[in-house]
């Protein structure tokens, strides 16, 4: 049965896969127009990298919702600095993913490019490859951080 997931990302582990699913819907403050804002396309462009559309036509049409692997021209990580923090963060995870995982580098360098950019705009540190998988399979029972 197909699935509206590429395949790479069903090779991931499930706490990664769930980490891009997070940014399947834009953020819900998000002005219904201009069709083509920054953090619309950034959304759609996010959506192309890990999902399959049902019909591949709608792929880079204008105002559309997926894009293909062109980055969205002029995209800088203060178009949605406006937006909730929380909602912000999960694009910046979801990027960081794509930018470590994806297997294509027409996808992959743009997405970690922008994951830097990103960290440098909200005065954090990027996190290693390795961390970031050390801390999406860390044993979060075993810490005690998830109350049972």
């Amino acid at each position: 049965m197909p699935s509206v997931l590429q395949d790479w990302v069903m090779e991931l582990p499930l706490r990664e896969q769930g980490t891009l699913l997070t940014v399947v819907r834009g953020c819900d403050l998000t002005p219904k127009f201009p069709l083509d804002s920054p953090e619309r396309k950034l959304v759609a462009w996010l959506r192309g990298s890990f999902m399959v559309p049902a019909d591949p036509r709608e792929v880079d049409v204008e105002n559309g919702s997926f894009m293909s692997h062109k980055f969205p021209i002029g995209f800088k990580p203060s178009c949605v600095g406006h937006y909730p923090q929380h909602w912000v963060m999960h694009i910046v995870h979801a990027i960081e993913i794509i930018g470590y995982r994806h297997p294509i580098t027409a996808w992959r360098v743009p997405a970690y490019n922008l994951y830097l950019e990103f960290c440098r705009s909200l005065h954090i540190t990027a996190e290693r490859y390795t961390e970031m998988i050390e801390r999406l399979s860390e044993d979060r029972i075993a810490k005690g951080e998830v109350v049972l």
